[in-house]
């Protein structure tokens, strides 16, 4: 990379940059950002980046100079990465996982059965005694604990256990499946 000059002192077209030198560089410079990244795709974006910040003063002679120079634009680029990143809060995000967040293909007929599978479970649970609603809800639907469960409604786990088997058993064959 070194050695590219538009123009020399005596007025005369700049020297071809030597490939093997730019690449030598250009490695140098992609090892600098793996150590700092690991395997992250982002290690090529983060190198063009220096070269083309770069790219206005490689026309310095002095080769030691110009590799500083690059290397001082990396530690340049690295630090508005990190600031981005801060400012973007991005180690807080969470990647896109289609099993997690759903699939983004609308299924209209999916989301209809979805609709009233929930209309016959809700029809279901409100034909419950209430003490057996009451169970099944904060078991099942709240996510308490048998023991939590039985110590606010002052009852034994095994009956808890019992109302939510009763429950399970009428929601079923009204409904014909509980996904």
């Amino acid at each position: 990379m070194a050695a590219v000059h538009p123009q020399s002192a005596d007025g005369s077209k700049a020297a071809q940059a030597d490939p093997a030198r730019a690449l030598a560089l250009q490695a140098a410079v992609t090892a600098f950002f793996r150590r700092r990244l690991g395997a992250d795709a982002e290690v090529e974006d983060l190198v063009q980046e220096v070269f083309v910040r770069a790219a206005d003063q490689m026309g310095l002679e002095d080769e030691e100079y110009a590799r500083a120079y690059v290397f001082r634009t990396a530690a340049s680029v690295w630090a508005d990465r990190h600031r981005r990143r801060l400012a973007r809060r991005a180690d807080q995000h969470v990647p896109f996982d289609p099993e997690r967040h759903g699939e983004t293909d609308d299924d209209p007929v999916g989301r209809l059965d979805a609709r009233e599978t929930l209309r016959a479970a809700t029809a279901a649970l409100l034909t419950l005694p209430e003490r057996t609603r009451t169970v099944f809800v904060l078991r099942r639907i709240e996510g308490l604990t048998v023991r939590e469960v039985a110590g606010r409604l002052g009852i034994s786990g095994s009956a808890v256990e019992k109302h939510v088997a009763k429950a399970l058993e009428r929601l079923i064959a009204r409904t014909g499946d509980l996904r």
